[in-house]
């Protein structure tokens, strides 16, 4: 049984490799390059952070889940290429508001904007709804029958 044809853990996994890469790859480069920490603290306080918030963690985590979901539910239907497109795109839209929303927050940060800086995280799975409704349309879009499209 190959990747392809359990496309559920698949996507789900790529989901969570995602998350791990967007939400602390952004921190850290928010905090290297707009704080001036350096990476080895960076990367402590990130985990620390999300260990000890798994609420928030797993809020942050939802988003990705859903895209995956979303892909999942595409490639089982129409095939794996067209739910890794789906998959493709989501990921990308949601790695840049996730890493804007870091620089942002660390922005906030260094001119004493406290509440300004934890909600710029803090609302990032509400924040991405617009985002996965545009992903929701565009699976339905990519799972229609190609013999609907032509008639």
């Amino acid at each position: 049984m190959t990747f392809r044809d359990r496309p559920y853990p698949a996507f789900f996994g790529l989901a969570v490799l995602l998350f791990l890469l967007a939400t602390a790859g952004s921190d850290v480069v928010a905090r290297t390059t707009v704080s001036g920490e350096v990476v080895g603290k960076a990367v402590a306080e990130h985990f620390y952070y999300a260990l000890v918030q798994p609420i928030g963690t797993a809020m942050l985590l939802t988003p990705f889940a859903l895209l995956g979901w979303m892909s999942a539910s595409l490639a089982k239907r129409r095939g794996f290429d067209r739910g890794l497109v789906l998959f493709l795109i989501g990921a990308l839209l949601l790695g840049v508001m996730f890493f804007s929303a870091y620089q942002d927050s660390q922005n906030y940060m260094s001119q004493k904007m406290w509440t300004a800086a934890t909600l710029s995280i803090g609302l990032l799975p509400f924040k991405s709804v617009p985002l996965l409704l545009v992903c929701l349309a565009a699976r339905w879009l990519l799972a229609r029958n190609t013999s609907e499209a032509q008639t």
